[in-house]
């Protein structure tokens, strides 16, 4: 038998694990049972609630997991004293109430009154009878009876509420002009909105009347910044096909704003305003990428409103919609479980709340009464976890290439058959010494050499700095050494907003695990490119993920084979960066091969580059003009004028003096990067140098960049899926290798363990794409992979169970899950803090469990 005791931020957390066919003897803690969508139980709003709730010392936790809500039998799920549980997309609600009928633990929120959400008809009848102002409507029915359960359906009746009511038969909806319309004997008339039944569907409409220009806007689930999105032309209801709606009078509510509100239990709600979805669709985020809301105080009449919802439905911790106007407010909607996002208050209220509630019902059944014994047969653990990210932010990354052929510079790689990477500021010396040589003797080009001198002079000691010496052999049977490239490189450094978010993906990382099971923290080990960036990221993250000021010897691995860039596959990189040069050229364009996602009315690329080339004309003669005279600006990053001047004029001359012929697809990554860094960290100055009076060059840059870089920068590494694959499994061979070993390490191993790998976005897209395509059963595909940004991670879960099963004495299954990392698709109109960062998305799963054996199988194909 084995018990595993988690310590969480303040207090501690238990993951039930079944290692044995035995009874565990309980603690002297009350159990608080988890059930919900690991996506909801594992996010940071409810890890802030859970931590304050075990502070003293007298509760427990047990996350349920997906594993075991979606896969268990009830008869296997943890027995807990009480029950958090609370439905979200994908949690099977009905198996939640059978688990609950047979256990019988107390229960927060009222699970079987959670059905009643699923059906606005239900919700909007509730708040009738309980006497809470909802908006005037009429409904359609199409035998679409909701479904209710006997003990549903008595608590309605004890409401007042005649569940015959809800048993009609088909009730329509007619037009009687374009302004209006009848159901049954009632009729209303625009502007009105329309919503689907189903508590699930957001697809809302609001219809317009002539006298307010007419059309429709269409309201859905936030995607990125929008929430919705205006037809002109449209003003036909939905009323075709068998699905029932609820149409209800428009309200036109105060400040353009909507109020969420989040009871906590029925003496207590928390509200905040947000910009209504209505004014234009545009969401306005924050730098975490939370909706900007601001908290609002409720009256009298809408605190009791709130007491009202709370009771009515049996939801201690709930959420719902509410509008004011002209002195009046309505409730349109009651979501259930509900979080606020960032709010330290709202945590410890609805900690101190719960804690309350659940000391109550120890009183009132008894301690003798409650106390069960735990059960950990059969249940599943987390028993690795493995991360493969891209390291933090970073300052922009530039380089120039020359080709040499002469003795001079043959013989610094003369006897290397491998690129030489040159770093400390001595190696340097020697490349500075050849060229100085090859001026005196008067070889090569004199003007390159120049080139050459200067810039080794000027950059060859900045932090970061390294010189990339490349050989190339002719292709007979004894090879001869042909020509020689030099490569300067500079830049690249992790920025202090790298640093911070680095260290707040590690602090974050380390609470989630140690709910899950803290012997993941246990047996840790990093690996991390040999790039100065990515260790640094390494050791900011470490720092925090292990809470140690300074980091144990050796406790990065750095591997160059497994991380850094590969030259295995450089002969496909060289045929797809071929393919996408003929894509991009005006004169003989290559038709855009399916893959590629296309801008609206956009036959091929050649016009929209074209376009970004016009915007950097003009910003080039903009920056010429505007920073004539010095500007007075603070620099948070090893920065001047001069840097950035240096930067944008190279670009210009990539993009706006070279042949379109010679034009490289890679430039465009470098334009968006470099873009991106200036936003975050020089806003005030990009914003002065490209000033002008006639429109915005900024954010007509941005947003023409990010379309060309969403269409070009995933398919640098592989076009088609065949190049991906094979691009993918070349490149990230090494990697491939140590992560199957790992795997079957864990499997076999008696404790958990953890494995993190530090990289470059090079290797992570190499590694997504071959995830995608090497037969693994995922969610996704590589045309559904946005832009991996900086701290992007692609995660391994590893979950076992004791057996028997099947003959075997435990069973392994895997877990895919993956992170865009600190990314906001709106950059432009972001409003900044000061540690210059963005917060890191949270993981979203990419695949369903997997046999652990089927996956190896797949990973070393």
């Amino acid at each position: 038998m084995r018990r595993i005791s988690i310590l969480g931020a303040r207090g501690r957390w238990r993951f039930v694990l079944g290692l044995c066919n035995r009874t565990l003897t309980r603690s002297k803690m009350w159990v608080v049972g988890v059930c919900a969508m690991e996506q909801k139980a594992r996010s940071k709003p409810m890890r802030n609630i859970l931590d304050r709730i075990i502070s003293k010392g007298d509760f427990e936790i047990i996350i349920f997991g997906d594993k075991v809500i979606l896969d268990e039998e009830v008869e296997n799920w943890p027995v807990c004293d009480f029950l958090i549980s609370f439905f979200s997309n994908g949690f099977p609600l009905e198996k939640a109430i059978d688990y609950l009928k047979l256990r019988k633990p107390f229960c927060l929120n009222d699970l079987p009154m959670q059905e009643v959400l699923l059906d606005r008809r239900l919700v909007l009848s509730i708040l009738d009878s309980v006497g809470v102002p909802t908006p005037r409507r009429l409904v359609t029915w199409h035998r679409d009876t909701p479904h209710l359960s006997k003990e549903v359906a008595a608590k309605l009746t004890k409401m007042g509420l005649k569940i015959s009511q809800f048993q009609q038969d088909i009730v329509t909806c007619t037009m009687v002009d374009h302004e209006t319309i009848q159901v049954g004997n009632e009729t209303l008339s625009k502007p009105f909105v329309e919503k689907p039944i189903s508590g699930e569907d957001h697809n809302i409409y609001i219809y317009y009347s002539k006298a307010q220009g007419g059309g429709v806007r269409k309201l859905f689930r936030k995607v990125r910044n929008k929430s919705s999105e205006f037809v002109p032309d449209e003003y036909q209801i939905r009323c075709d096909g068998a699905d029932s709606y609820i149409y209800e009078e428009f309200i036109d509510v105060d400040n353009a704003e909507d109020v969420k509100v989040y009871t906590i239990g029925p003496n207590f709600a928390h509200a905040e305003t947000r910009k209504s979805p209505v004014v234009d669709g545009i969401v306005h985020r924050n730098p975490d990428g939370k909706e900007i809301r601001y908290v609002t105080e409720l009256s009298d009449e809408e605190r009791e409103m709130a007491k009202r919802v709370c009771e009515a439905f049996g939801q201690t911790i709930c959420g719902f919609d509410l509008l004011r106007a002209n002195g009046k407010s309505f409730v349109i909607d009651v979501n259930g479980w509900s979080f606020v996002k960032g709010n330290l208050e709202y945590y410890d209220k609805t900690a101190d709340t719960i804690r309350e509630i659940f000391l109550n019902e120890v009183k009132r059944r008894g301690p003798f009464m409650m106390r069960k014994q735990l059960s950990v047969e059969n249940q599943w653990k987390m028993k690795g976890f493995f991360s493969v990210m891209r390291h933090g932010d970073r300052t922009p990354k530039q380089k120039v290439k020359f080709t040499f052929k002469s003795e001079t510079f043959l013989q610094l790689v003369r006897g290397s058959e491998e690129e030489i990477v040159l770093k400390k500021p001595e190696q340097v010396k020697t490349v500075y010494l050849a060229v100085q040589q090859a001026i005196a003797e008067n070889i090569e080009d004199a003007n390159v050499l120049k080139q050459l001198s200067m810039i080794l002079d000027a950059k060859g000691e900045l932090a970061g700095s390294k010189v990339q010496l490349r050989p190339y052999y002719s292709k007979e049977q004894t090879p001869i050494l042909e020509k020689m490239q030099i490569i300067v490189k500079w830049g690249g450094l992790l920025t202090h907003g790298g640093h911070f978010h680095s260290q707040d993906l590690g602090s974050n990382l380390k609470t989630d695990l140690s709910i899950i099971n803290k012997d993941l923290l246990n047996d840790v080990t990093v690996y991390s490119s040999s790039e100065m960036r990515v260790v640094a990221t390494a050791e900011s993250f470490c720092k925090a993920f292990l809470d140690k000021q300074e980091l144990p010897q050796n406790l990065i691995n750095v591997s160059k084979e497994m991380l850094d860039d590969s030259n295995a596959a450089k002969e496909q990189m060289d045929q797809v960066k071929a393919r996408l040069q003929r894509i991009l050229n005006p004169e003989h364009p290559e038709q855009c091969p399916p893959e590629f996602v296309m801008p609206p009315n956009t036959v091929d690329l050649a016009v929209p580059v074209q376009t970004l080339i016009d915007i950097l004309t003009r910003m080039r003669q903009r920056m010429k003009v505007n920073l004539e005279y010095p500007y007075n600006v603070e620099w948070c990053t090893p920065e001047t004028p001069f840097l950035f001047q240096e930067r944008w004029e190279k670009l210009f001359r990539d993009f706006c003096d070279v042949e379109r012929t010679q034009f490289e697809p890679s430039k465009i990554s470098e334009l968006y990067d470099t873009l991106k860094f200036d936003l975050l960290h020089n806003r005030t100055f990009v914003g002065l140098a490209f000033a002008s009076p006639d429109e915005d060059l900024v954010k007509a840059l941005y947003k023409q960049s990010k379309i060309i870089f969403d269409i070009i920068g995933p398919h640098e590494y592989g076009i088609d899926n065949a190049e991906k694959l094979l691009i993918g499994s070349r490149n990230t061979q090494f990697l491939l290798k140590q992560l199957c070993s790992d795997l079957e390490y864990c499997a076999n191993a008696f404790g958990a363990c953890t494995r993190l790998y530090f990289t470059k976005e090079s290797k992570v897209y190499c590694l997504l794409n071959f995830l995608l395509l090497c037969g693994l059963k995922t969610k996704i595909v590589p045309t559904d992979v946005p832009e991996l940004d900086y701290l992007t991670q692609i995660t391994f879960e590893v979950y076992e169970r004791s057996g028997p099963f099947e003959g075997k004495s435990r069973e392994y299954s895997l877990r895919l899950a993956l992170s865009l990392g600190a990314h906001d698709p709106n950059l432009i109109d972001l409003e900044l803090t000061p540690d210059h960062s963005l917060t890191v998305e949270p993981r979203k799963w990419i695949s369903d469990h997997i046999s652990l054996q089927e996956a190896l199988q797949m990973l070393r194909q």
